[in-house]
């Protein structure tokens, strides 16, 4: 099945679409998990979903980095000219996703600490701008590596923003899926009126990416034509979703939160082929000489090595809680 079809770096494009699919269930809690907490500190809102929340966020951001390691190795193999040009072009811009993932990271500890009120908001703020500034950020890199024909101009300018038209819709359009994912995630912990409340978030996630789509359409984005087939199969699955929402509102511990949540993972699986389509045909074939050294055994190996250290270390913990 396209595009894991073929010769080429098939399995290292499976497994980035995978692991970015994962790191993006994490980094969807956090960012619209740190808002949604902050939107109920302003409210002065007894909220247990907020007090949950807040105290698990330093724990999913740790696991969204953590995931986020997989992702990003795998881009570097399959766009090695076009990341490493577009990390250079912007250079001390891009940069300073790190040290807003640091700050980010102590306000979400801040936040869960026993302070006051306005501590607690203004550290929650803090969050929401860190993780929306990185948001942005990848949003932007996203779209400079596959603008080659502006490499020269931009460094010649010195500039170190790329401002495209596509960027703010893209960017709007997945954090209104964010939203979404955190409604799922968020639910598993909730019940009866939690979950109800957590639906209409749900459904308004996917509201407002549907209305980012037609944005990024009007500004000139189009859908690869090999991905149209999982286009369609993520529009099916959007709806089932939203149907799951619907049933959810009706009956909030009923299984319309499996039926979100498989729906929820098929979409985000379909999202992701649909949202590199554009850049695979940017992919440069591999040298001979690098597939030879590919080193795919060692990487098996360590991957089966690395699964069985976090089962002993999840079962020890287990273990130790009983």
């Amino acid at each position: 099945m396209w595009p894991f079809s073929g010769e080429g770096p098939a399995l290292w494009l499976a497994l980035y679409l995978l692991t970015f699919a994962l790191h993006a269930v994490f980094v969807s809690y956090v960012l619209a998990g740190t808002a949604y907490a902050f939107v109920q500190s302003l409210r002065r809102a007894d909220d247990a979903i907020a007090e949950r929340v807040r105290d698990r966020l330093p724990f999913m951001l740790g696991c969204g980095i953590t995931a986020g390691v997989a992702p990003l190795l795998f881009l570097q193999l399959l766009y090695q000219k076009r990341f490493y040009t577009a990390n250079l072009l912007m250079g001390p811009r891009w940069g300073a996703v790190v040290p807003a993932l640091i700050i980010g990271f102590y306000a979400l500890y801040l936040a869960k600490a026993k302070v006051s009120l306005r501590v607690r908001r203004l550290a929650l703020a803090t969050g929401t701008l860190c993780f929306l500034f990185v948001a942005w950020s990848w949003t932007e890199i996203d779209q400079l590596m596959q603008a080659d024909a502006v490499w020269r101009d931009m460094y010649a300018a010195g500039k170190r923003i790329y401002g495209a038209s596509a960027i703010y819709p893209r960017l709007l359009l997945w954090l209104g899926a964010m939203l979404s994912l955190f409604a799922i995630v968020a639910s598993w912990w909730a019940s009866g009126p939690e979950r109800r409340k957590l639906a209409v978030l749900g459904l308004i996630g996917r509201a407002v990416s549907v209305g980012a789509a037609l944005l990024l359409v009007a500004a000139g984005g189009a859908t690869d034509g090999n991905a149209h087939g999982w286009l369609y199969l993520l529009v099916a699955a959007l709806a089932v979703e939203a149907a799951g929402w619907v049933w959810m509102i009706r009956a909030p511990d009923g299984p319309g939160l499996t039926l979100v949540t498989g729906a929820g993972a098929a979409a985000l699986v379909c999202a992701t082929v649909v949202r590199e389509a554009p850049r695979l045909a940017l992919i440069e074939p591999a040298r001979p000489e690098a597939l030879e050294a590919a080193g795919f055994p060692v990487f098996a190996a360590t991957f089966v090595l690395g699964v069985a250290v976090i089962a002993w270390i999840w079962r020890a913990i287990s273990d130790a809680k009983t």
